[in-house]
């Protein structure tokens, strides 16, 4: 599986003029509409389920793990 970039242009989906899809391939598109006030990625790749498996997993670190004199003061205080 390949992730390739199509462009919309009025209304019609086009291929970069290099890209070849096998004949036996399937096209799967995702339409995001960037404008839309409830677009989220999160919710795109949750969608696309390659994350999944993060479900399943456990929490490997948390706040605790914060060394304060490792902290970026640039993403908020140490707590």
């Amino acid at each position: 599986m390949k992730t390739i970039p199509i462009e919309i242009i009025d209304g019609v989906l086009r291929l970069p003029s290099k890209v070849q899809i096998p004949p036996r391939s399937r096209l799967a598109v995702i339409v995001i509409d960037e404008e839309d006030p409830g677009f989220q990625v999160q919710a795109v790749a949750d969608a696309g389920g390659a994350f999944g498996f993060l479900h399943e997993e456990p929490e490997l670190y948390s706040d605790t793990d914060v060394l304060v004199e490792r902290r970026n003061p640039r993403f908020g205080s140490a707590r």
